[in-house]
């Protein structure tokens, strides 16, 4: 047998390499000698480009998801501190109003029901808002209408 006509496959991407070739000609992978019979070998010709897709596809995919696992862990970093600091912040009021009220300078439960109409002016306030956002792309829509028509 002359040595130019054996060859062994490349485990990355199957190519075919001459004995003795330490390195595939196609990809560069350090080639490793492994025996299998000929019934197991591929013919590069018909899969080696689509498995280049789609390893291609899959490396893509395997940086965009390690991409927004780190920036899922930035955001819950952030949401961890602001967690924490709205807990300081809530305990420091709560401390101040206890004081003020031992103090008598400020009534708890007259506090407490401003603080909640407050709270639920807002909250009008935010669902108005919202609506009005909602609705601006629906009488858009109508004004097109009305003017083609």
């Amino acid at each position: 047998m002359q040595r130019g006509t054996i060859s062994h496959y490349c485990q990355k991407c199957c190519a075919a390499n001459p004995l003795g070739q330490e390195f595939c000609q196609r990809c560069g992978t350090r080639l490793m000698i492994v025996v299998q019979p000929p019934s197991m070998r591929i013919d590069s010709m018909e899969t080696t480009p689509h498995e280049e897709h789609l390893l291609e596809r899959l490396t893509i995919l395997e940086n965009t998801l390690a991409r927004l696992a780190e920036r899922l862990e930035q955001g819950l970093k952030l949401l961890l501190r602001q967690s924490e600091t709205t807990y300081t912040h809530h305990a420091l009021l709560k401390s101040l109003i206890e004081i003020l009220n031992e103090c008598g300078v400020v009534d708890q439960t007259r506090l407490e029901s401003k603080w909640r109409a407050e709270c639920d002016k807002l909250n009008d306030a935010s669902v108005e808002e919202s609506n009005v956002t909602k609705e601006k792309p629906r009488r858009k829509a109508k004004r097109k209408t009305t003017a083609s028509g």
